[in-house]
C-alpha cells in the first residue's frame, strides 16, 4: 500500500469528517438549549425512557452486518453483491423489530407505570425502519473514506430536526415537540443517501455472503448489547429510584456532555475503522495511526473535561436557566469523567479493524458485572450520590482489560500509551485535587469569587500542557491547513 497516498486519503477523510460532526454537535446542543427553555426535565425524561427503549432494538440494526461491509476484503464476492445481501437482510430484521416495539409498547408503559411513553414508543418505532433503509449506504461511504458526501447528508439531518422541533416546542407540544424533530430527521437522512447513492440494492440473496457477514457482525451485535447496556444502565436505575423530572434533568446533562465531547470523538471514530481496517496487515502503520488518533483525542477531551469540572455550575445557571436547578453540579462530575473516559474510546474500532469485535464486546460484559451492583447501591443513596459513582465506574476497572488486550493485539503497551499523554494526565489531576480541595473548604463563596478562583485553576492546567507546546502547534496547523482546502 502506497502509505503516502493512503495518508493523503485518510487527511481529507478526517477533514470532512470533521466537519461533518463539529456542524452536527454544534448545532445539537443549540438546539437542545432553547428546547430547554420551552420544555421541563420532566418532558424530556418522558422522551428518555422512550429513546431508551428504541436504541436497544436498534443495536440489532447499527451494530452488526453493514460493519462488515467497511471491514471485509473484496476476495470472494464483489462489495456489490454484500451490499444487496446485507440491506436485504437488514430490511427483514428491522420489520420483525418494528412490529414486535409496537405490540409490547402499551405493556411497557403499564409496567413503568408510565402511560406516556405507550405512544412515544409507538412513533419512534419508524426509526428502525429508516435506519435499515440507509445503513449499507453509510456503509459504503465509510468504506471507500467519502466522507465529503456524508457531511452533505448530515448536516441536513441534524437541520431538519431542529426546524421542526423549537416550532413545536412554541407552541406547547411539550415531549412531542422532540419526537416530531426526531422522526423527521430519520427521515430526511434517508431520503439524502438514497438521492446521492449510485448502489442501489438488487434483487440477491446469497445465504453464504449473510453466514460470513453474521459471523463477523453478532459478535458486534453482542457488543451493542453491552454497549447499550454500559450507555443506559444509569438510566434505568434513575428510573426505578427517582421521578422522570431528575431522569430528565440527569440524562440532559450526560447529553450535552456528550455532545460536546463528541466533537472530536466522533469525527476520528469512523476515519480510525475505516483507515486501520485498510491497514490491518501493516503492523507499523497501524500502531503509528491509532496512537496518534488516541492521543487527539484525549488531549482535547480531557481539556473540555477540565473546563466542565471547573464551570459545571456557571454553565447550568447560565444555559439552561431556574427550572433546571442542580444541573450544574451534574455537568461538573461527569464532564471531567467522560474527558478521562476518552482516553480508551478509540479501543473497540482497533479491535474491529484487527477482525476482533468480539473483545470489546467481553470488556461491556465484564463492567456490566461490576456496574450493575454499584449503580443498585448507590441509586438508593441519591441522585448526586449516584453520578459520582458513575464517574468512578465508568474509568475504573475498564482501561486495565483495554489497556491488556491493546498490547496482545497490535502491541500498544501502557507504557507507550501514558508517555503518550503523561503531561495532560498529570495536568488533569493535579486540578481535579484542588477543586476538590476548594470545594470541600469553600464551598459557599460568591459567584464572581468562585469563577476567579475556577479560572485561576483553568490557568495552571495549561501551564501544565507547556511540554506539549509543539503537538499543540501540530494540531492547531493542521486544524487552520484543512480549513484552508475545503474544497
Amino acid at each position: 500500500m502506497d502509505n503516502s497516498n493512503f495518508s493523503n486519503k485518510v487527511a481529507n477523510a478526517s477533514k470532512w469528517s470533521l466537519f461533518t460532526e463539529l456542524s452536527a454537535k454544534l448545532i445539537g446542543p443549540f438546539s437542545l438549549i432553547i428546547l430547554a427553555r420551552f420544555l421541563t426535565p420532566d418532558d424530556f425524561g418522558v422522551v428518555t425512557i422512550a429513546t431508551m427503549v428504541i436504541s436497544f432494538t436498534q443495536v440489532f440494526m447499527t451494530s452488526g452486518l453493514h460493519k462488515a461491509i467497511i471491514q471485509t476484503e473484496e476476495v470472494k464476492y464483489k462489495i456489490e453483491e454484500i451490499s444487496s445481501v446485507t440491506f436485504w437482510a437488514n430490511m427483514c430484521f428491522s420489520i420483525i423489530i418494528f412490529f414486535i416495539v409496537f405490540f409490547i409498547a402499551d405493556p411497557l408503559s403499564h409496567l413503568l407505570n408510565e402511560p406516556r411513553i405507550a405512544n412515544v414508543v409507538k412513533v419512534l418505532a419508524l426509526q428502525i425502519i429508516f435506519s435499515a433503509l440507509s445503513l449499507v449506504q453509510t456503509a459504503l461511504f465509510q468504506r471507500d473514506l467519502k466522507f465529503k458526501k456524508l457531511f452533505w447528508v448530515r448536516i441536513v439531518t441534524v437541520v431538519a430536526p431542529t426546524i421542526l422541533s423549537i416550532p413545536l416546542a412554541i407552541l406547547g407540544l411539550g415531549y412531542w415537540a422532540i419526537i416530531g424533530g426526531q422522526i423527521f430527521g430519520s427521515l430526511a437522512n434517508t431520503i439524502v443517501l438514497w438521492s446521492i447513492t449510485r448502489w442501489k440494492p438488487s434483487f440477491y440473496f446469497n445465504f453464504n455472503i449473510f453466514k460470513e457477514l453474521f459471523s463477523f457482525g453478532y459478535l458486534s451485535i453482542i457488543e451493542g448489547i453491552a454497549g447499550w447496556f454500559v450507555v443506559w444502565l444509569d438510566a434505568i436505575i434513575i428510573g426505578m429510584y427517582f421521578s422522570t423530572n431528575e431522569l430528565g434533568l440527569y440524562r440532559t446533562a450526560s447529553s450535552f456532555i456528550n455532545a460536546i465531547m463528541l466533537l472530536l470523538v466522533s469525527p476520528v471514530t469512523p476515519v480510525l475503522y475505516s483507515s486501520l481496517s485498510r491497514l490491518q496487515n501493516d503492523h507499523y502503520m497501524f500502531k503509528k495511526h491509532f496512537l496518534q488518533a488516541q492521543k487527539l483525542v484525549f488531549f482535547v477531551s480531557i481539556t473540555i473535561g477540565v473546563t466542565f469540572l471547573l464551570f459545571g455550575d456557571t454553565i447550568g445557571e447560565v444555559i439552561y436557566g431556574s427550572q433546571w436547578k442542580g444541573i450544574g453540579i451534574i455537568i461538573s462530575i461527569l464532564g471531567i469523567a467522560y474527558g478521562f473516559k476518552a482516553l480508551c474510546s478509540l479501543n473497540g474500532e482497533a479491535y474491529r479493524a484487527k477482525g476482533k469485535p468480539g473483545i470489546n464486546a467481553l470488556i461491556m460484559l465484564i463492567n456490566l458485572i461490576i456496574y450493575i451492583p454499584g449503580y443498585i447501591f448507590a441509586g438508593g443513596l441519591g441522585l448526586i450520590y449516584f453520578v459520582l459513582a458513575k464517574a468512578i465506574l465508568m474509568n475504573f476497572p475498564q482501561p486495565i482489560w483495554h489497556f491488556y488486550y491493546s498490547k496482545k493485539i497490535f502491541d500498544v503497551s501502557f507504557k507507550e500509551v501514558f508517555n503518550n499523554i503523561k503531561f495532560v494526565f498529570w495536568g488533569a489531576i493535579g486540578v481535579l485535587a484542588l477543586f476538590v480541595m476548594y470545594s470541600a473548604l469553600f464551598n459557599d463563596t460568591s459567584f464572581y469569587i468562585r469563577t476567579v478562583i475556577m479560572s485561576i485553576l483553568l490557568l495552571l492546567y495549561f501551564i501544565c500542557l507547556i511540554p506539549e507546546k509543539q503537538f499543540v502547534k501540530r494540531m492547531v496547523f493542521t486544524v487552520k491547513n484543512t480549513i484552508s482546502k475545503v474544497s
